[in-house]
């Protein structure tokens, strides 16, 4: 009796089971969207990348006429002579600051001895080089309000230091109590730092009761390298622990206690480090020539490099064909591809950055603005010697075809530049192997 009237039951149950299952796959076939980003189609609720579309990339290098490098993470000193990039000069400018305000040293004092130290926060090349390091007086204070850029020619004075030094971040160094690694230290003028300090003590100068009015009467120091040219350029750590410059002084004639007195460059009271990069390039010596890029057609290889280096120009040819049919872009990815045998001592960029060029501005992509939708960038390996660099470009592709309605070109160099001469030499869109990779995925209605 129970089973007569089970069996209806289940037949009815089965016939709504495969009407909804009907629906839901009817329902998942279809396109969502019309314009927007990441909609495509749906099967069994997993969504698929739609049509794909490969688009040629037209890319070659282009300098930088300069860049903005006031408040770097590092700064930069050596003359590097790189193999394929050419040379790079580079120098920096600081501000310095009194580790005590008012200091009253007593009449007498003099001053010994001066040790400047800088904590090494990298390099780049082969360490154990020698540079010759030339330390000159700042003639104008830096200016918090202001914008400085790595061409920028520095006013200077006096020289107080002019040395041949090792650069080697590995090195051992005694400052008189201690055996220190990780810092480059040479001695420095101490006739300056006993006119602008002790002399200004003793004769109750104004400037030394605060900090503001310090740098405003002493500017600061300019650092360079004169040689001609090394394997090898630091990177240094202004507010670093252990960076400063140490006053070794007595006072009187029966003084025989020894006693210092440190300046630093910002990591005290909370002052923030002032400084500035500069860089100057030479590619008479480099594998390419800037004045001969095709900027038609594109190059087979390309170059990035900080510091106001090189970088690449990139042109996404046919993309504008997609401008007006309302596709829905789901994905957009940029791949370019690290040329082998071209990476040795010198460690690519970690990151490299993709900005919009608009002629009178220069942005990042739209794809920098989104954490869900992260653009890449990333230098990965793909096995031992093969490096490669993964853009997602989604963001970017649907506000040129959709929204803007134009395709910019598009810039590719390392992030961080202001403070570091990492470099890269990439595959271009000509490139017979690694040619740089774009594709488009999307979805129409219908």
């Amino acid at each position: 009796m129970n089973l007569y009237l089970q069996q209806p039951t289940l037949n009815k149950l089965k016939l709504f089971l495969t009407t909804a299952v009907i629906a839901v796959v009817g329902l998942s076939s279809c396109e969502r969207s019309n314009g927007t980003i990441g909609a495509g189609k749906f099967t069994d609720d997993r969504p698929e990348l739609g049509e794909k579309l490969t688009f040629p990339v037209i890319s070659y290098t282009t300098s930088w006429d300069s860049i903005s490098t006031k408040s770097p993470s590092k700064v930069v000193l050596g003359n590097l002579n790189d193999p394929i990039f050419g040379k790079v000069e580079s120098g920096f400018a600081t501000r310095m600051l009194l580790s005590k305000t008012s200091p009253d040293f007593g009449e007498g004092t003099i001053c010994d001895s001066v040790k400047l130290r800088l904590a090494y926060s990298g390099y780049y090349g082969i360490p154990g080089d020698s540079i010759h390091v030339q330390v000159k007086t700042l003639l104008d204070p830096l200016i918090d309000t202001l914008s400085y850029f790595s061409n920028r020619n520095t006013a200077t004075g006096d020289v107080v230091a002019d040395t041949v030094i090792v650069l080697d971040p590995f090195a051992t160094t005694f400052n008189g109590v201690d055996t220190l690694v990780g810092y480059l230290s040479f001695d420095m003028d101490p006739s300056y730092f006993q006119e602008i300090l002790f002399d200004a003590s003793i004769n109750g100068a104004d400037y030394l009761a605060d900090n503001e009015t310090f740098v405003e009467s002493v500017p600061g120091l300019n650092f360079t390298d004169i040689g001609s040219g090394s394997d090898i350029a630091g990177y240094f750590n202004l507010s670093g622990a252990g960076s400063m410059i140490q006053l070794f002084y007595h006072t009187g004639e029966t003084d025989t206690v020894p006693k210092v007195f440190n300046l630093t460059f910002g990591q005290n009271f909370s002052d923030p480090t002032g400084s500035y990069n500069t860089y100057a390039h030479e590619y008479t010596s480099a594998q390419f020539d800037l004045s001969m890029m095709d900027t038609v057609n594109g190059e087979i290889t390309t170059y990035v490099q900080g510091g106001s280096g090189a970088r690449t120009r990139l042109f996404f040819d046919g993309l504008d064909t997609l401008i007006g049919k309302g596709y829905s872009i789901n994905r957009a990815e940029l791949t370019a591809h690290v040329v082998q045998g071209t990476v040795g001592p010198y460690t690519l960029p970690g990151t490299l950055l993709l900005v919009q060029d608009l002629d009178s501005a220069q942005q990042l992509i739209k794809d920098y603005t989104s954490s869900v939708n992260p653009t890449g960038g990333t230098v990965t390996r793909a096995d031992i010697r093969e490096y490669k660099y993964r853009f997602n470009v989604t963001r970017m592709v649907h506000d040129f075809v959709n929204d803007r309605k134009e395709v910019l070109p598009v810039m590719m160099l390392p992030s961080a530049a202001s403070g570091n001469l990492h470099r890269a030499v990439l595959g271009g869109g000509l490139h017979p192997v690694i040619p740089m990779e774009f594709n488009v995925y999307y979805t129409k209605s219908e």
